[in-house]
């Protein structure tokens, strides 16, 4: 069975609510991600006919705040489909309440995995067969699953690094979770996207705690699950401020995820944070000077230069694809 990949779109609207804002009355990051991996997922399920998990994403860079009373159109359509893997296009684009164009707020690529009530991968239904017009959104995102599969080939071995990232750092935090089941989607797997969530908060309170004043989320990196983390797993986050620049702090994310009965604990994820110190306003203010005081923090700082410049290749990139979700983002497709 073959769809175009037009056929594949799915819209989830959100209504920006009080308590998903920040300080400032802005829409929270990881509550976007949520959302947005939420419409993902929703997408990948109807398409494979089944449950879906999450297993790596892109870059999501935040371009435009949403403010609370806003409406989020999260649009999701599956770009690519290989044997039981997909790759998912999803955009967020706000209305504002007050009548206006609808804001481009982020876009990214999500790369999900169909599998059954185990939690082991199943056969893709329905492949992908691009139109003509969807022939280069299809190349570009085969290209992409064609990498990634690269990386998530070494998860194993990823896996086994249990180590803390920043035994040494001044600015750390630390704080561990239990998988409830509200956290976990029907094959008792940890949603990514409340992870992300959980995730994004942490890395605002370092940065917070940092700056003195409120920080937002600028980007988040792109992010591979290494290992699942089941329902009723004890789940341990450390966040790390590894540098800053004039405006913005990276924090880098580690999770350790800890088989409670057994003791056998595992790494299912290393991620960064970029996050942006504002004023009330929600302008951009310098972040106070970062000065390493020891070699584990000269060599994490040498990294987030060395990621802060990977990460403006990738901001340039998206004007590449940007235009093509647009495309079906605004019901074009």
């Amino acid at each position: 069975m073959f769809s175009s990949i037009s056929s594949t779109v799915t819209e989830s609207r959100f209504f920006v609510m009080p308590h998903d804002s920040n300080a400032i009355g802005r829409l929270h990051g990881g509550v976007l991600m949520e959302w947005m991996v939420s419409a993902a997922a929703l997408c990948g399920v109807r398409f494979s006919k089944g449950e879906v998990v999450l297993a790596a994403l892109d870059d999501l860079f935040f371009m435009n705040p949403v403010s609370v009373g806003d409406m989020v159109v999260v649009k999701a359509w599956v770009e690519y489909a290989g044997h039981s893997s997909m790759e998912v296009g999803v955009s967020a684009y706000a209305y504002p309440r007050i009548v206006g164009e609808p804001m481009l707020t982020t876009t990214s690529h999500m790369f999900f995995v169909a599998v059954d009530r185990t939690g082991s991968p199943r056969p893709l239904p329905t492949q992908i067969k691009p139109t003509k017009e969807e022939e280069q959104l299809y190349s570009l995102a085969e290209q992409r699953a064609e990498k990634r599969r690269k990386i998530l080939n070494d998860r194993k071995t990823m896996s086994l690094d249990t180590s803390e990232y920043g035994p040494d750092a001044r600015y750390r935090m630390k704080s561990s979770h239990l998988v409830a089941p509200s956290d976990a989607t029907m094959g008792g797997i940890m949603s990514g996207g409340k992870l992300l969530h959980l995730l994004d908060e942490m890395a605002g309170a370092v940065a917070i705690s940092y700056a003195k004043t409120v920080a937002v989320t600028g980007a988040v990196d792109s992010t591979s699950f290494h290992y699942p983390i089941r329902q009723g797993s004890i789940v341990d986050v450390e966040l790390v401020l590894t540098g800053v620049g004039r405006s913005s702090a990276e924090v880098a994310a580690k999770v350790i995820t800890e088989n409670p009965s057994s003791g056998v604990r595992r790494h299912a994820a290393t991620t960064f944070f970029t996050m942006v110190a504002v004023d009330s306003a929600g302008k951009p203010v310098p972040m106070p000077p970062f000065e390493p005081s020891n070699e584990g923090e000269e060599k994490r700082l040498r990294e987030m230069r060395a990621r802060r410049a990977i990460r403006q290749r990738r901001l340039e990139e998206m004007q590449i694809f940007e235009p093509l979700h647009s495309m079906f983002a605004h019901g074009r497709g």
